[in-house]
């Protein structure tokens, strides 16, 4: 019976040790499975970051492309802005002024030769331009009927 006993301590100790012995595997496994794990979230990490990065630099490229666009055009993206004839009210704005001085010395003329009136009528003139005069001239002609 001893030796039953003894066998079985001795195969108790084998077996435990055996047991013990397949544990370090079995982290050593999960380790590497964690490490795997841990590589690939960081691969997939990566990929998603060149993705992004890509993303923006095509972003940028397009941006490049319509200032380079509008810098070679101008005009075409400002058309809405300016006007379509570009020097046509500054004639236009010249012969309204001198229109309006020579109205106002043909006013001082006339009334210098009459001498009759006042000097209101020039700035009627300088202001009002050709319906100052028109005026001028409806009330010079009630003049001229009275003198006669």
């Amino acid at each position: 019976m001893k030796r039953y006993v003894l066998s079985i301590l001795l195969m108790t100790m084998f077996v435990s040790t055996a047991a013990f012995s397949q544990e370090p595997e079995a982290e050593k496994d999960m380790e590497r499975q964690m490490h795997l794990r841990n590589m690939q979230l960081d691969l997939e990490q990566r990929e998603t970051e060149l993705g992004f990065q890509e993303k923006m630099q095509e972003l940028e490229l397009e941006a490049r492309k319509i200032h380079l666009q509008r810098e070679r055009r101008p005009q075409e993206h400002l058309r809405h802005r300016k006007p379509h004839c570009k020097g046509g009210m500054a004639p236009f704005i010249l012969v309204c002024i001198i229109v309006h001085l020579l109205v106002a010395v043909w006013v001082y003329k006339d009334i210098r030769e009459r001498n009759s009136g006042s000097g209101i009528w020039i700035v009627v003139a300088l202001l009002a331009g050709l319906f100052g005069v028109l005026a001028y001239a409806i009330v010079r002609l009630g003049d001229i009927r009275r003198t006669k």
